[in-house]
């Protein structure tokens, strides 16, 4: 037990991730599965040929000097601050997907808060938001940057949280939202005043499922949900493996995929509805910003002579097996044991699982791979991402497994794993089979047992 408290002593301190990005690149095309559809293959790599050749800059320049709006976060960067355009625009900018459908107009939000205070006041508290005294709506809401008439959710929706001691900080992930939850309310007052439903009742299921802290990956019509958690977005410039299946190997490209993903230039840039893709300048400035945003310190400290010896727990369990807190670009992926006894191995213990593996839900997988029921494996717009990612010179790889997560300002990101199954450090440390099965996120119940909690 003494040896427990000890690790956990030295996980909670977090880690500085300094060092560069790992030099690992990978063709494009390897990310994505093999079966493209209606599209031969060789047609896929024409398109890819056919891109031009694009030199990533990884340290793009500063933007011009320039008054962005301030940030009421404690980690916020000033005004006049390189970074702050980047920082402006990871709160505020909404990347022009107002301009599809998924949420009502500003007004009616605002109506909202006025008629129902108790269940949408003080810009939607109950649900989690963290309030903004600089604007009507909370961080993560904002009006549209192309059509100030309707509203968004910016990056800051899931990434801003204010910390059980007080603080704001950009960066980490905003565990008591329930976003899902909130979406689902809204358009069910949205549908009641007699406006045509923009969510179908699939996808407002697979929401009700998620709770605070998490948010139903991208599963188009996969009958069931597959949590996310929200992850921490600390020093992400040092990463060698970004998202939870560490198929992005940079922040640069996952900046990119991230505002593709928000319909910016997707499918392409004369049909996105959301318009083109912004501009070079306007990503750097996001990409600057994002790489740089340190964990918080915790606010209590433990004794450092138990972090010492922390640490040699640390070592002494193998953990640096997979963790590198020094060298985070070093952390890899570890494989999915999907057998019906499959356990957990670190890295060398099994010969046929040289980098061991983990015992965990899959669903994340199935998205890519597929599955007997149908879901996932096939996406009708692979042959435009791919020419996207190629266009911009995305470093992207295939995976099997998880991304090995970053332990800076691990105290202050519970619950824990891709899907928030493991509700503290101290049980993330048990065997799996000894983790609770049942706990509470701020206030509601999470079963592991169900789909995707494992």
């Amino acid at each position: 037990m003494r040896a427990r408290v000890l690790l956990m002593l030295v996980l909670a301190v977090g880690c500085d991730e300094g060092g560069e990005a790992g030099p690992v690149v990978d063709a494009a095309i390897d990310a994505a599965p093999d079966d493209v559809g209606s599209t031969p293959d060789r047609a896929v790599d024409a398109a890819v040929d056919m891109a031009p050749e694009v030199e990533p800059d990884m340290a793009p320049d500063a933007a011009p000097p320039v008054e962005w709006p301030a940030v009421a976060a404690d980690n916020a960067v000033d005004p006049d601050d390189p970074l702050a355009e980047g920082q402006a625009r990871m709160v505020y900018e909404t990347w022009g997907a107002e301009l599809k459908p998924g949420w009502p107009p500003a007004a009616f939000l605002l109506d909202l808060m006025r008629a129902e205070p108790d269940v949408f006041g003080d810009q939607f508290a109950a649900w989690g938001f963290v309030q903004n005294p600089d604007s009507d709506l909370p961080f993560g809401l904002a009006r549209g940057s192309k059509d100030p008439e309707r509203v968004h959710h910016t990056c800051a929706a899931c990434h801003i949280a204010r910390l059980d001691d007080g603080r704001v900080w950009l960066g980490a992930p905003n565990t008591r939202l329930d976003f899902e939850g909130f979406r689902v309310a809204v358009h069910a007052r949205w549908v009641a005043a007699g406006n045509p439903a923009y969510l179908e009742p699939l996808e407002a299921e697979k929401m009700q499922a998620m709770g605070p802290g998490r948010t139903n990956a991208e599963s188009a019509d996969y009958p069931r949900p597959v949590p996310a958690d929200f992850p921490p977005y600390y020093r992400l410039e040092t990463r060698g493996h970004l998202n939870y299946l560490g198929t992005g190997r940079d922040v640069r490209t996952e900046v990119h995929l991230a505002l593709y993903s928000f319909g910016p230039g997707n499918p392409d840039d004369e049909t996105a509805v959301a318009g083109p893709f912004p501009d070079a300048a306007v990503v750097d400035a996001l990409i600057g910003f994002m790489g740089q945003i340190d964990g918080p310190e915790n606010p209590a400290p433990p004794d450092p002579a138990a972090v010492a010896r922390g640490a040699e727990v640390f070592a002494e369990a193998r953990c640096d097996a997979c963790h590198h807190p020094a060298m985070p670009e070093m952390d890899g992926v570890t494989p999915i044991d999907t057998a019906d006894d499959g356990r957990d191995r670190l890295p060398g213990e099994d010969p046929e699982w040289p980098d061991g593996s983990i015992h965990t839900s899959p669903l994340h997988r199935v998205l890519i791979d597929g599955d007997e029921e149908g879901g996932g494996g096939v996406d009708e717009g692979r042959l435009q991402l791919i020419l996207f990612i190629a266009r911009h010179g995305l470093r992207v790889g295939a995976t099997d497994g998880y991304r090995v997560p970053t332990l800076e300002g691990l105290w202050s990101t519970p619950p824990y794993l891709h899907n928030g199954s493991v509700p503290t450090l101290d049980a993330l440390l048990d065997a799996p089979a000894d983790r609770p099965a049942v706990f509470e996120v701020h206030g509601v119940e999470r079963d592991v047992a169900l789909t995707g909690n494992s």
